[in-house]
């Protein structure tokens, strides 16, 4: 089966079990996407007032007075960080690891072709969070690398502003190449872990090791490596702004209402229902279409082995050794007429 008929059948396995749909949920969320679902229903700040709250902590710092208010604030505000990092990190390799393991279930159940028996496993979350940190390490050099242009074109923007549009839009309008490059390597690094995991749990490798063959799988087969992902994550950005906008366009009118909610109470009501069955509706299919990612590139994975586990019971060169199945002495190619590797011929 083709890369392109596993992520078919990963789709239709995920339709099946909607217990995938909260794991991908919980893995998503965790990692980050709640922001994205809060940017929906919160009003980003003006420049002016980003100013007042930003301008009587900046400024002493900006003239070297650090007063312990400010190194508080910021000690806390990377405690935060770091326990959002690595708390999410844990939670999102649970469930992924979940999901792997019922996914290569799923596939035998389903009886496609899969890899060897993985073996057993043990602190499967744990290394699958530090591989994840490992495949990301380049995005945060890109990002470092690039804030400082990007802090530049907001520092202008906030002085001297180019248009009326949002503060948001015309920074990364004046700083398109660093954001991309931001973006390119965080979704690359997120592909690569997300292989490397798949290594670890379905062959017992170790984290760094995992990272480094899966970046080579992603040179030595890029198709392969890169269709399932880079398809189920342009659906998921795809369907992220249709239904963050709908549920953006309903908050706006029980905004609205909220201000004056005894004046037509019935209205209020459908209009916060409304709210949150599209708030619901939008969590739902995002967790089925993380979901969907991750089993078809668990589906790719074992197809992957599936093919060099066959190699090598064959015994061609470079895959290993051993002999095929079938009579004594018979070829190990699997159908009449294929070509004998070796010239090898069958006998009985």
């Amino acid at each position: 089966m083709t890369t392109r008929g596993r992520t078919l059948a990963a789709l239709l396995a995920v339709l099946a079990r909607p217990s995938w749909w909260v794991l991908g949920l919980a893995g998503f969320l965790v990692r980050g996407g709640i922001v994205v679902f809060l940017v929906a229903v919160v009003t980003l700040p003006s420049p002016l007032a980003l100013a007042s709250v930003l301008g009587p902590l900046i400024t002493p710092l900006y003239l070297g007075q650090v007063d312990e208010p400010l190194v508080a604030l910021v000690v806390s505000g990377l405690a935060a960080l770091v326990a959002w990092v690595v708390f999410g990190s844990w939670v999102a390799a649970a469930a992924e690891v979940v999901l792997v393991r019922d996914a290569r279930q799923a596939a035998i159940e389903e009886g496609l072709p899969t890899g060897p028996e993985p073996p057993p496993g043990r602190q499967l979350i744990g290394r699958s969070v530090v591989a994840h940190l490992l495949a990301l390490i380049p995005a945060v050099l890109v990002a470092a690398v690039a804030s400082v242009q990007i802090v530049a074109v907001a520092y202008r923007e906030l002085v001297n502003p180019s248009d009326a549009s949002s503060i948001v839009l015309r920074v990364i309008g004046g700083a398109v190449g660093p954001v991309a490059a931001i973006v390119v390597t965080w979704v690359l690094g997120e592909i690569v872990g997300g292989m490397a995991v798949r290594r670890i749990v379905l062959a017992g490798e170790p984290a760094a090791n995992a990272v480094l063959a899966a970046a080579a799988d992603l040179l030595r087969r890029p198709t392969g490596a890169l269709l399932a992902p880079l398809v189920t994550a342009a659906i998921l950005a795809i369907e992220m702004a249709a239904v963050l906008a709908v549920v953006a366009l309903i908050w706006t009118e029980v905004r609205t209402r909220l201000i004056r909610p005894l004046d037509e109470p019935l209205a209020t009501a459908l209009a916060i229902v409304t709210l949150g069955a599209a708030w619901c509706l939008a969590m739902l299919v995002t967790g089925l279409i993380d979901a969907w990612r991750s089993v078809a590139m668990t589906f790719e994975v074992e197809r992957h082995g599936a093919v060099a586990g066959g190699r090598s019971a064959m015994g061609l060169p470079g895959m290993g050794s051993g002999s095929g199945p079938g009579t004594f002495g018979a070829s190990a190619e699997r159908r009449p007429g294929d070509w004998s590797a070796g010239d090898r011929g069958g006998s009985l």
